[in-house]
């Protein structure tokens, strides 16, 4: 099954051939917004502004991951991100971020067009 942007999913390469679904969720956006305690949206300029620490990158690719149906630990995510590197880390969760962002507008866009 392929990742639905409309749904706020996203597959996720890891070195290895180590794949897994990502989604944004609403669920996942207020679990994300919980552990950081920041709003969504203060996490997306925090991550523009190369103002994000590394701990905030493990939790959001953490619960994304998880979002998308995988049983998966921090450790098991931080082995993940060693492997790939933490620029490419940080450039995966501005990717999520921005599916959760513009998922809503897709769907708006879509409904329009009806």
């Amino acid at each position: 099954m392929s990742p639905n942007q409309i749904r706020a999913e996203k597959l996720l390469n890891f070195p290895n051939n180590v794949n897994y679904k990502a989604k944004m969720t609403l669920d996942v956006v207020m679990s994300i917004e919980s552990a950081l305690g920041k709003s969504i949206m203060k996490v997306a300029t925090k991550l523009s502004e190369a103002d994000v620490p590394m701990h905030d990158v493990l939790i959001i690719l953490t619960l994304a991951i998880r979002g998308g149906g995988n049983n998966i630990k921090d450790n098991d995510v931080k082995t993940l991100i060693n492997e790939m590197g933490l620029v490419e880390a940080i450039k995966m969760c501005g990717d999520l971020l921005g599916l959760a962002l513009s998922s809503g507008d897709e769907i708006d866009e879509k409904k329009s067009e009806l």
